[in-house]
């Protein structure tokens, strides 16, 4: 059958739950209201016209961007979207077939049929009748002028709220089409991080590293290295241009020390400036629209808070204009409106941050200036992901930002007056980076996975890969008699429970939530059940998962949020806070339902040996240390023990398991009764989350290691093409 990829006319038509009308590109449902855009809606006017047919990359390809050079990825970045307006699944499509290295088929039934238009039934004035003796003329008078009042409030409002859609509707469509077409302008093995585009938008400056210490690179638009910044003393990142793009600001990180240093373009000349803070990977600066003071993250001076500051270049004045209210939250990432009206930054955690908004206008003739700003701060988003960087539009209205909320990474745009919030795409992309006039976008792509390897302990064999797959698989948990492994995988969106056996080599999904991350999964003594930690709209919990009825229920007599439990060999559950306001205190709820906080200090994890000790890390502190199950007969376990490798370390039985990396390098092995220690292996894990799990017999090692990860900056222009 001959494909029609140029069909004259679409009616209206109905396929499963949706009624699609190519005209204006609308998807509904009865639970929802899809407008694609104009791309979108012509892939799926083709794909629908040739229903059952396999249509092939190039040809979809040459009708969707006509004389255009796109790559595959452009294509398949438009399948997923309409895969995901339309709820279908590329591993178990109802709608979208993918032929591998061929093509794709739309593969249900269509009805076509005319789109109906319901029209509210129409009120009968004469259903409801007052007697004419209790109101008089004046009151119906009255009562007409205060109708009128509120239908042209209500019309005020709703068409204030039309504009602002209206104006996030056509700015997200703009953006997605371009996105659709962005090119690599980087594709090399380096991992490039962190990209900034140019004021004019014709250079990208990235950080990058070479041998063994990190660089800044300037290329053009085509990937053209212009300048190659290095220092002996720094890693440079946090590359920032001037507004005239003849200067930019770079941090250099020295031993934990960071230094905000100005280079001039293109002579390279270098002047230090201020000390600055680098509290995440997220950027530290942003120059003023005029250029003559710059925002930058910094310390408080009276406390360990990480704020906002203000450098004025001329009289070289610091003011801080942020200041985090509440325990581990800091602020970062700040970057002025167009107008220079408004500053937004990130605040947050290490694992949850949003975007908030300060007014500067208020603030610039007060005699307390931090006092004043500080009374303006607002959340625009609220989310439970992690936002690392984010850029202005050029209507100082709107932002663009990266957000994990929905398991993968992808661009989301945000209206600062509504709030409002509405998915780009983009899979895999971090730090937007907008030009001036908006123009052109570059972000950074980045595409991992984590697999599961298995080496036998003491011995001189090589690992063996035992999980995989596109995506990250860590926090492994061997069961107590050593035949199944639960660990986490997010290869499905937000991370989920899987479950391995050691036997029949199979792995099953458990348990996915989907508003919830899932982390962390521990056992009970006797292997029924696994305790497990979530992350999502209400914050951290714990839920226990019965592993005979795959039932789970969330841990509600710890009220307070709170994270990493495990069971102690009798029932008990421990806990560590997860309270931003509050320490992250160590909590035992017992078998009576008590909740009782064992510690008054922060505990960044926890473990339980088999006779009757807990072994906890500190969240700032070197060392590894034991108390009681009541809190008591604290005792330091490994003095020098670095607290950077907090996830890497386990107990299993009455063994605690380590790495090293001085001496010999690798996992170490210290027995808890005699204090003697061992090498058992020179695998080390390399991956976020909780890496290893020893086997009950102590023969056998699991862990978690970074197998691939390629990261490259994309360039999208915004240019008439986008706007179809």
């Amino acid at each position: 059958m001959k494909a029609n990829l140029t069909p004259t006319s679409i009616n209206p038509c109905q396929f499963g739950d949706w009624r699609f009308d190519p005209e204006d590109g609308q998807l509904t449902s009865n639970y929802k209201q899809v407008r694609l855009q104009p791309r979108l809606a012509k892939l799926l006017a083709i794909l629908v016209a040739n229903v059952d047919t396999l249509l092939s990359r190039d040809e979809l390809i040459a009708i969707l961007w006509r004389d255009k050079s796109v790559n595959d990825e452009a294509l398949s970045r438009c399948i997923a979207e309409l895969r995901s307006a339309l709820g279908d699944k590329s591993n178990a499509p109802i709608y979208i077939e993918t032929i591998p290295k061929k093509g794709y088929r739309f593969i249900h039934p269509l009805e076509v049929k005319s789109v109906a238009i319901i029209s509210p039934p129409a009120t009968n004035i004469n259903t409801f009748q007052h007697p004419s003796s209790i109101f008089s003329p004046i009151f119906f008078l009255l009562l007409l002028l205060a109708s009128l009042a509120i239908a042209y409030s209500l019309y005020s409002v709703e068409s204030t709220d039309s504009v602002v859609n209206k104006r996030i509707i056509e700015d997200k469509q703009v953006l997605k089409n371009a996105l659709l077409s962005a090119k690599r302008i980087t594709a090399d093995t380096a991992l490039e991080h962190q990209p900034e585009i140019s004021h004019q938008g014709d250079k990208v400056a990235f950080s990058v590293a070479k041998n063994n210490r990190m660089i800044v690179k300037i290329i053009n638009s085509d990937g053209k290295l212009l300048h190659e910044i290095e220092d002996n003393h720094y890693h440079l990142y946090s590359a920032t241009f001037a507004p005239n793009d003849q200067s930019l600001l770079i941090a250099g990180i020295k031993q934990g020390n960071c230094l905000v240093l100005r280079y001039q373009l293109p002579s390279l000349t270098k002047e230090e400036i201020t000390p600055c803070t680098a509290a995440n990977t997220s950027g530290l600066f942003d120059f003023s629209p005029d250029g003559n003071s710059f925002a930058y993250v910094a310390q408080s001076k009276n406390s360990n808070e990480t704020a906002i500051w203000r450098y004025n270049l001329k009289t070289k004045q610091q003011t801080q204009i942020t200041k985090p209210t509440k325990l581990n939250v800091f602020d970062t990432r700040p970057k002025y409106s167009a107008n220079g009206k408004q500053l937004a930054f990130t605040r947050g955690s290490h694992s949850i941050r949003n975007i908030y908004l300060t007014s500067l206008t208020n603030s610039a003739n007060s005699p307390n200036t931090l006092e004043s700003v500080i009374t303006l701060a607002k959340p625009i988003t609220k989310t439970r992901g992690f936002i690392s960087s984010f850029s202005w539009l050029a209507n100082s209205q709107q932002l663009i930002y990266d957000s994990n909320e929905l398991g993968d990474r992808n661009l989301w745009l945000v209206d600062i007056e509504t709030n409002k919030q509405e998915l780009l795409g983009a899979r895999d992309a971090k730090y937007p980076s907008l030009n001036t006039n908006n123009s052109r976008l570059v972000f950074q792509e980045v595409r991992y996975n984590a697999n599961l390897w298995q080496v036998e302990l003491n011995a001189k064999a090589l690992p063996d890969k035992i999980i995989e797959s596109i995506k990250y698989n860590n926090f492994p948990a061997f069961s107590p008699n050593g035949k199944q492994i639960a660990f986490v995988s997010n290869r499905q969106g937000k991370s989920a429970i899987w479950l391995y056996s050691t036997e029949s080599k199979t792995q099953t999904k458990l348990l996915a939530v989907p508003t919830l991350d899932l982390l962390s999964p521990s056992w009970s003594n006797d292997g029924q059940r696994l305790i497990i930690s979530s992350r999502g709209p209400d914050g951290y919990r714990c839920f226990q998962l019965d592993l005979k009825t795959l039932q789970h229920e969330i841990i509600s007599a710890i009220k307070t949020p709170h994270y990493g439990c495990v069971y102690s060999p009798i029932g008990d559950i421990f806990a560590i806070a997860k309270q931003p306001s509050e320490i992250s205190r160590l909590l035992k709820l017992n078998t009576l339902g008590e909740v009782v906080a064992l510690t008054q200090f922060g505990v960044a994890r926890v473990q339980v040996t088999n006779t009757d000790k807990l072994i906890y890390s500190l969240s700032t502190e070197d060392g590894l240390y034991s108390m009681n199950f009541n809190g008591q007969d604290r005792k330091t376990i490994l003095k020098n023990f670095n607290h950077k490798l907090d996830e890497n370390w386990t107990v299993q039985g009455n063994f605690l398991y380590y790495p090293k990396l001085t001496d010999k390098k690798g996992i170490w092995r210290k027995n808890l009764s005699t204090g003697e220690e061992e090498f058992v292996t020179k695998e080390l894990p390399s991956a976020i989350g909780l890496t290893i799990t020893i086997n009950p017999e102590h023969s056998k090692m699991v862990f978690s290691r970074t197998d691939n990860r390629v990261s490259d900056v994309y360039l999208a222009t915004m240019d008439e093409t986008s706007k179809e």
